[in-house]
C-alpha cells in the first residue's frame, strides 16, 4: 500500500488518497553449472544464472477501483529486465553415504540500482529489481539422503551493505520428500519452503523482501538421449510478508533441462 506523505513529492500540494500497486512477476531463469573435482569427495561448483524478469504494474484505490497515481510510473512501471544475477562458487563434499555439505559464497556480478526510496521522495524515476545483492555473502548448505527420503537446507548469509547503501535480506530455503524411481523416470514430490529476513535501504525496510511462504511441488526427470528433462508444478500452501504488503505465488509450472559436457 502506498499512502502520503512517503509515497511522493507532490504530497505537498496535492491530495493522494493511500491506494494499492499491484505488481505480478513472471521469472525465467537459466543457470550454467560449472563443476570440477578437487580430490574424493570433494568438488568445486560454479554457478551462473541469467534472469529474465517481466513486470505488470496497475494500480486501485482501497475500494479496489482503478486509479492513475499523479507520480506517475516514478516507482514500478510494466517492463522485462534481462540481466546475470549473482553467481556462486562453492566447495562441496560427500560426508560419509547419507551426508553432502557445501560451503562458499555469491560473486557481486549482478547488476544494482541507487536507493530506490531516496529516489522516491525526492519524485526521481528509479527501479526496485535488481540482480544482485552488490556483495559477497556466505552460502551454507547441506543435504542428506537415505533410502528414497531426502531433505536439503540452504542458507545465503546478508552480511554488509552495498555501495549504495543496501543489506540485503538473509535467505534460509529448505526442501524434504520422498525420491522415486519408476522405471528410468525419477519422480519427486516435496515439500518447499523459504525464511527470508527484510533488505534495508540504509536502514529503512526493502518492499518485496521478509517472504516466508512454503508450498508443495512435483517433479519428474526423464532422461532423453545425453539431456534430462524434469518438468515441476509448485503450488503455494502459506506465505506472509512484511507488514503493509502481500505475496502470493501462483501455481507455478517450469521446466529444467541439463545436459553433462
Amino acid at each position: 500500500m502506498a499512502e502520503c506523505p512517503d509515497v511522493a513529492p507532490e504530497c505537498a500540494t496535492t491530495f493522494i488518497p493511500p491506494h494499492m500497486h499491484h505488481v505480478s512477476l513472471g521469472l525465467t531463469h537459466t543457470e550454467m553449472t560449472a563443476e570440477y573435482g578437487l580430490r574424493e569427495n570433494m568438488e568445486l561448483a560454479l554457478r551462473l544464472p541469467y534472469d529474465v524478469k517481466a513486470m505488470h504494474v496497475h494500480y486501485t484505490t482501497l475500494d479496489g477501483a482503478p486509479y492513475v497515481p499523479p507520480y506517475g510510473d516514478i516507482h514500478h512501471r510494466t517492463e522485462t529486465l534481462r540481466g546475470i544475477s549473482d553467481p556462486s562458487l562453492d566447495a562441496q563434499f560427500a560426508a560419509g553415504d547419507a551426508w553432502i555439505l557445501a560451503l562458499g559464497t555469491t560473486l557481486p556480478a549482478g547488476h544494482i540500482v541507487p536507493d530506490p526510496i531516496v529516489l522516491g521522495r525526492e519524485g526521481k524515476t528509479h527501479e526496485h529489481i535488481q540482480f544482485g545483492s552488490g556483495t559477497f555473502e556466505p552460502r551454507l548448505a547441506a543435504q542428506w539422503h537415505r533410502g528414497v527420503f531426502f531433505a536439503r537446507t540452504e542458507a545465503k548469509l546478508s552480511l554488509y551493505e552495498n555501495r549504495e547503501g543496501y543489506r540485503a535480506p538473509t535467505t534460509l530455503v529448505w526442501s524434504a520428500g520422498p525420491s522415486l524411481r519408476a522405471g528410468r523416470f525419477a519422480i519427486d514430490p516435496r515439500l518447499d519452503g523459504q525464511f527470508q529476513t527484510v533488505g534495508r535501504w540504509s536502514g529503512v525496510v526493502d518492499e518485496g523482501t521478509g517472504v516466508r511462504n512454503g508450498g508443495a511441488r512435483l517433479q519428474i526427470s526423464m532422461p532423453l538421449g545425453s539431456v534430462v528433462v524434469a518438468p515441476s508444478v509448485y503450488h503455494e500452501l502459506w506465505t506472509s510478508g512484511t507488514a503493509g504488503q502481500t505475496f502470493r505465488q501462483r501455481t507455478t509450472w517450469a521446466i529444467s533441462l541439463s545436459r553433462l559436457y
